[in-house]
């Protein structure tokens, strides 16, 4: 059965003492730490750094999961130097992924450069995600790799996934994010199927361009989520939906006290709602002309 959680995006100004607390009350099963009051590389963030085996045994004590760290770093760009750099700031955040018995470090995808290209940007990112794979994989970490940027969609985040071909690097999908090309749900999901690692949740309302208009709660914004649910049940998809609240870059949204607690009652009522089954003779919309003849016990 799926999990749930939320990220410390939604709650900037809380210290990990206060996300466990507030998580483990709210009813969530994790956590994911992306950015700690104000510090987004979390392998500079002493509170983490300096006492792991301390924060561990926090998650534990309150029945939480820390399920994943996040990072700014990308692997996109064409500077060795710089590349060089990136590389070493996920290697960092890996280290301290284990130390933590954290199972997933994210990143994002990146954007394209001027001059580049699309496809010579995803082959290097791949090569560049080979590469760490040995990193990973010795630390008993899982590579989460984030549509976004200038890779929304989920066709070029399979290509990614597919070319580099290993355990140690799956996808972390956001619908959200595919909503400004306009991609639905009925196709990122089945797109993607056993790539997918980590599923994050945000609401929006977005126009007929794709543009984002204004963040909504879950539920009453376009992104779709309850459809998103019932597809990744669809593929027996039995991971963590992690709630992502762009609160450290809108201040303006509703503080996390005030939206987390119902986050976890909307994301529970979904994943405990029967899923629906069609077939050819109920519910079906493109059922068969001729449906083929019963035969009846002791009849021909």
């Amino acid at each position: 059965m799926m999990k749930i959680g939320f990220s410390s995006l939604a709650c900037p100004d809380w210290d990990v003492e206060t996300i466990v607390a507030n998580a483990s009350a709210m009813g969530f099963d994790g956590v994911e730490l992306h950015g700690l009051r104000g510090e987004f590389e979390l392998s500079l963030v002493p509170e983490l750094t300096s006492q792991p085996e301390r924060v561990r045994r926090l998650f534990q004590r309150n029945n939480v999961e820390l399920v994943c760290l996040g990072t700014l770093a990308t692997l996109s760009s064409r500077q060795r130097k710089k590349v060089a750099r990136q590389k070493a700031l996920v290697t960092g955040v890996i280290e301290l992924a284990a130390k933590l018995g954290c199972p997933y470090v994210r990143l994002d995808v990146g954007k394209v450069q001027r001059w580049d290209n699309r496809c010579a940007a995803l082959s290097r990112i791949a090569d560049v995600l080979i590469s760490l794979v040995p990193v990973a994989s010795r630390s008993g970490v899982t590579l989460l790799v984030e549509n976004g940027g200038d890779f929304p969609g989920s066709q070029e985040l399979w290509f990614l996934i597919n070319a580099v071909d290993h355990p140690a690097v799956q996808c972390c999908w956001n619908q959200c994010h595919a909503m400004a090309i306009r991609e639905q749900p009925t196709k990122s999901i089945p797109c993607l199927g056993s790539k997918i690692g980590l599923i994050h949740l945000c609401d929006a309302e977005f126009d007929e361009r794709g543009t984002l208009l204004e963040y909504k709660r879950l539920g009453e914004g376009n992104v779709g989520i309850a459809r998103q649910i019932e597809l990744l049940k669809g593929i027996v998809y039995d991971r963590y939906l992690v709630f992502e609240w762009p609160k450290t870059q809108v201040e303006s949204l509703p503080a996390p006290e005030d939206v987390l607690g119902e986050v976890a009652k909307f994301l529970r009522e979904r994943i405990d709602e029967k899923q629906t089954v069609l077939s050819a003779y109920k519910g079906d919309k493109r059922p068969p002309k001729m449906a083929s003849r019963a035969t009846v016990p002791g009849t021909r």
